[in-house]
Protein backbone atom coordinates (compact mmCIF):
# COMPACT_ATOMS: atom_id res chain seq x y z
CA UNK A 1 0.00 0.00 0.00
CA UNK A 2 0.79 3.68 -0.82
CA UNK A 3 2.35 4.83 2.40
CA UNK A 4 -0.26 8.35 1.75
CA UNK A 5 -3.70 5.74 0.51
CA UNK A 6 -5.06 6.76 4.31
CA UNK A 7 -4.77 10.17 3.35
CA UNK A 8 -5.88 9.92 -0.05
CA UNK A 9 -9.13 8.11 1.16
CA UNK A 10 -9.68 10.64 3.72
CA UNK A 11 -9.99 13.24 1.46
CA UNK A 12 -12.83 11.85 -0.84
CA UNK A 13 -15.88 13.61 0.47
CA UNK A 14 -19.07 10.20 1.43
CA UNK A 15 -22.04 12.39 0.30
CA UNK A 16 -19.75 12.87 -2.81
CA UNK A 17 -18.27 9.62 -4.11
CA UNK A 18 -17.43 6.19 -2.35
CA UNK A 19 -13.76 4.99 -2.45
CA UNK A 20 -12.99 1.15 -3.88
CA UNK A 21 -9.24 -0.28 -3.61
CA UNK A 22 -8.17 -2.68 -5.43
CA UNK A 23 -5.29 -4.56 -4.09
CA UNK A 24 -3.83 -8.03 -4.60
CA UNK A 25 -3.63 -8.58 -0.54
CA UNK A 26 -0.06 -9.37 0.02
CA UNK A 27 0.51 -7.02 2.64
CA UNK A 28 -2.85 -6.47 4.53
CA UNK A 29 -2.36 -6.22 8.79
CA UNK A 30 -4.63 -5.63 11.33
CA UNK A 31 -3.52 -2.16 11.49
CA UNK A 32 -3.79 -1.30 8.23
CA UNK A 33 -7.25 -2.43 7.68
CA UNK A 34 -8.59 -0.54 10.89
CA UNK A 35 -6.88 2.70 9.02
CA UNK A 36 -8.44 2.03 5.99
CA UNK A 37 -11.81 1.52 7.46
CA UNK A 38 -11.66 4.96 9.95
CA UNK A 39 -10.26 6.85 6.92
CA UNK A 40 -13.09 6.30 5.05
CA UNK A 41 -12.76 3.18 2.68
CA UNK A 42 -15.88 1.83 1.34
CA UNK A 43 -14.95 -1.15 -0.57
CA UNK A 44 -11.64 -3.35 -0.39
CA UNK A 45 -11.66 -5.38 -3.24
CA UNK A 46 -8.90 -8.55 -3.77
CA UNK A 47 -8.20 -9.86 -6.86
CA UNK A 48 -7.92 -14.35 -6.75
CA UNK A 49 -7.79 -15.62 -9.70
CA UNK A 50 -8.27 -19.23 -8.51
CA UNK A 51 -9.77 -21.27 -6.20
CA UNK A 52 -6.76 -23.15 -6.70
CA UNK A 53 -3.74 -21.79 -4.48
CA UNK A 54 -0.91 -23.12 -7.18
CA UNK A 55 -2.76 -21.50 -9.71
CA UNK A 56 -3.31 -18.45 -8.27
CA UNK A 57 0.78 -17.97 -7.15
CA UNK A 58 1.34 -18.71 -10.72
CA UNK A 59 -0.36 -16.19 -11.86
CA UNK A 60 0.81 -13.58 -9.36
CA UNK A 61 3.89 -14.83 -9.38
CA UNK A 62 4.54 -14.54 -6.15
CA UNK A 63 4.48 -17.94 -3.59
CA UNK A 64 1.98 -17.99 -0.72
CA UNK A 65 0.02 -15.05 -2.45
CA UNK A 66 -3.54 -16.72 -2.23
CA UNK A 67 -3.11 -17.86 1.41
CA UNK A 68 -2.39 -13.83 2.08
CA UNK A 69 -4.96 -12.65 -0.17
CA UNK A 70 -7.54 -15.24 1.76
CA UNK A 71 -5.97 -13.65 4.78
CA UNK A 72 -6.50 -10.44 3.63
CA UNK A 73 -10.07 -10.73 3.43
CA UNK A 74 -10.24 -12.34 6.54
CA UNK A 75 -8.96 -9.45 8.02
CA UNK A 76 -10.37 -6.80 6.61
CA UNK A 77 -14.28 -8.47 7.36
CA UNK A 78 -13.03 -8.74 10.74
CA UNK A 79 -12.45 -5.09 10.76
CA UNK A 80 -16.10 -3.85 9.59
CA UNK A 81 -15.21 -3.21 5.53
CA UNK A 82 -16.79 -4.40 2.92
CA UNK A 83 -14.98 -7.03 0.45
CA UNK A 84 -15.26 -8.03 -2.94
CA UNK A 85 -13.39 -10.43 -4.40
CA UNK A 86 -12.24 -10.42 -7.86
CA UNK A 87 -11.26 -11.94 -10.99
CA UNK A 88 -10.19 -11.76 -14.41
CA UNK A 89 -11.83 -14.71 -16.54
CA UNK A 90 -10.36 -15.41 -20.39
CA UNK A 91 -11.85 -18.00 -22.47
CA UNK A 92 -11.84 -21.31 -21.20
CA UNK A 93 -11.97 -20.10 -17.84
CA UNK A 94 -15.72 -19.59 -17.46
CA UNK A 95 -16.61 -22.73 -15.69
CA UNK A 96 -14.11 -21.60 -12.52
CA UNK A 97 -16.68 -18.96 -11.77
CA UNK A 98 -19.06 -21.43 -9.45
CA UNK A 99 -15.51 -22.29 -7.72
CA UNK A 100 -14.55 -19.01 -7.27
CA UNK A 101 -18.55 -18.17 -6.07
CA UNK A 102 -18.33 -20.46 -3.46
CA UNK A 103 -14.94 -19.54 -2.10
CA UNK A 104 -16.19 -16.06 -2.23
CA UNK A 105 -19.28 -17.41 0.07
CA UNK A 106 -17.29 -19.27 1.94
CA UNK A 107 -15.40 -16.51 3.17
CA UNK A 108 -18.70 -14.53 3.18
CA UNK A 109 -17.41 -11.54 1.45
CA UNK A 110 -20.15 -9.27 0.36
CA UNK A 111 -19.55 -9.74 -3.49
CA UNK A 112 -17.50 -11.27 -6.39
CA UNK A 113 -16.70 -9.59 -9.28
CA UNK A 114 -16.34 -11.00 -12.25
CA UNK A 115 -14.20 -8.95 -15.24
CA UNK A 116 -13.68 -10.03 -18.80
CA UNK A 117 -9.57 -10.35 -19.04
CA UNK A 118 -7.84 -8.93 -21.81
CA UNK A 119 -6.80 -11.17 -24.04
CA UNK A 120 -3.09 -11.58 -25.71
CA UNK A 121 -4.10 -14.24 -28.37
CA UNK A 122 -7.11 -14.56 -30.23
CA UNK A 123 -7.52 -17.80 -28.37
CA UNK A 124 -7.85 -16.00 -25.01
CA UNK A 125 -10.77 -13.92 -26.27
CA UNK A 126 -14.21 -14.47 -24.62
CA UNK A 127 -16.88 -15.90 -27.58
CA UNK A 128 -20.03 -14.89 -27.35
CA UNK A 129 -21.40 -18.13 -25.80
CA UNK A 130 -19.20 -17.87 -23.20
CA UNK A 131 -20.20 -14.28 -22.75
CA UNK A 132 -23.93 -15.41 -22.49
CA UNK A 133 -22.69 -17.93 -20.25
CA UNK A 134 -21.42 -15.48 -17.76
CA UNK A 135 -24.87 -13.80 -18.12
CA UNK A 136 -26.68 -16.70 -17.28
CA UNK A 137 -24.22 -16.95 -14.44
CA UNK A 138 -24.83 -13.67 -13.23
CA UNK A 139 -28.96 -13.56 -13.38
CA UNK A 140 -28.82 -17.36 -11.24
CA UNK A 141 -26.87 -16.03 -8.86
CA UNK A 142 -27.69 -12.52 -8.61
CA UNK A 143 -31.87 -14.36 -8.71
CA UNK A 144 -30.69 -15.54 -4.83
CA UNK A 145 -32.05 -14.05 -1.97
CA UNK A 146 -28.66 -15.34 -0.26
CA UNK A 147 -24.79 -15.15 -0.89
CA UNK A 148 -22.55 -12.69 -2.23
CA UNK A 149 -24.07 -10.52 -4.87
CA UNK A 150 -22.13 -11.23 -8.18
CA UNK A 151 -21.03 -8.81 -10.54
CA UNK A 152 -20.14 -9.32 -14.23
CA UNK A 153 -19.01 -6.24 -16.38
CA UNK A 154 -20.29 -8.73 -19.17
CA UNK A 155 -23.53 -7.47 -18.48
CA UNK A 156 -23.01 -4.48 -16.80
CA UNK A 157 -20.57 -2.75 -19.71
CA UNK A 158 -22.26 -4.45 -22.14
CA UNK A 159 -26.40 -5.19 -22.13
CA UNK A 160 -26.70 -2.47 -19.25
CA UNK A 161 -24.40 0.39 -19.84
CA UNK A 162 -22.37 0.29 -22.70
CA UNK A 163 -18.85 0.39 -22.72
CA UNK A 164 -18.27 3.20 -20.53
CA UNK A 165 -14.83 4.48 -20.65
CA UNK A 166 -14.99 8.01 -21.30
CA UNK A 167 -18.41 7.96 -20.84
CA UNK A 168 -19.34 7.75 -16.98
CA UNK A 169 -15.95 7.30 -15.93
CA UNK A 170 -12.21 8.15 -16.75
CA UNK A 171 -8.62 6.73 -15.83
CA UNK A 172 -5.78 9.11 -14.14
CA UNK A 173 -2.66 7.79 -14.06
CA UNK A 174 -0.07 7.82 -11.60
CA UNK A 175 1.42 10.46 -14.13
CA UNK A 176 -1.41 12.13 -13.86
CA UNK A 177 -2.31 11.21 -17.73
CA UNK A 178 -6.45 11.04 -18.34
CA UNK A 179 -7.58 8.36 -20.71
CA UNK A 180 -10.64 6.89 -21.02
CA UNK A 181 -10.19 3.33 -19.08
CA UNK A 182 -6.89 1.90 -17.62
CA UNK A 183 -6.17 -0.35 -20.45
CA UNK A 184 -6.92 2.57 -23.43
CA UNK A 185 -2.86 4.09 -24.33
CA UNK A 186 -4.07 7.39 -25.58
CA UNK A 187 -3.98 10.44 -22.96
CA UNK A 188 -6.68 12.85 -23.38
CA UNK A 189 -5.44 15.29 -20.97
CA UNK A 190 -2.92 15.60 -17.95
CA UNK A 191 -4.60 16.60 -14.68
CA UNK A 192 -1.04 18.13 -13.22
CA UNK A 193 -1.51 20.43 -16.15
CA UNK A 194 -5.43 21.66 -15.54
CA UNK A 195 -8.11 20.78 -13.46
CA UNK A 196 -9.85 17.38 -13.19
CA UNK A 197 -13.20 19.09 -14.96
CA UNK A 198 -11.11 20.16 -17.82
CA UNK A 199 -9.46 16.70 -18.04
CA UNK A 200 -13.23 15.19 -18.24
CA UNK A 201 -14.13 18.01 -20.83
CA UNK A 202 -11.67 16.75 -22.82
CA UNK A 203 -12.79 13.27 -23.15
CA UNK A 204 -15.96 14.23 -23.96
CA UNK A 205 -14.34 16.35 -26.49
CA UNK A 206 -12.31 13.46 -28.27
CA UNK A 207 -15.51 12.36 -30.13
CA UNK A 208 -13.56 8.98 -29.33
CA UNK A 209 -16.44 8.07 -26.81
CA UNK A 210 -19.50 9.09 -28.24
CA UNK A 211 -21.07 5.56 -29.22
CA UNK A 212 -22.94 3.02 -26.80
CA UNK A 213 -20.68 -0.03 -27.63
CA UNK A 214 -21.29 -3.48 -26.20
CA UNK A 215 -18.13 -4.87 -26.29
CA UNK A 216 -14.73 -3.34 -24.58
CA UNK A 217 -12.96 -1.73 -27.18
CA UNK A 218 -9.13 -2.27 -25.37
CA UNK A 219 -9.99 -5.77 -25.88
CA UNK A 220 -8.02 -6.02 -29.38
CA UNK A 221 -4.57 -3.70 -28.27
CA UNK A 222 -3.11 -6.68 -26.62
CA UNK A 223 -3.45 -9.23 -29.25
Amino acid sequence: LREDIFELISHVDPEKAVVNLFTPGLEMTVEKAVRLREAGLYNLIVGIYSADPEEHDRVRGVPGAHAKAVDAIKIALDTGLMVTMSCHIKSGQVDRISELYDLAAKLGVQELSIWEGMPKTPEERLTQIEREKIIEIYRRVNSSPTGPRLFANTYFEGQMLGCMAGRKWMHIGVDGSVRGCPYLKESMANVRCGSLEDAWKALRRSGKFNDFIRTCPAQDLFI
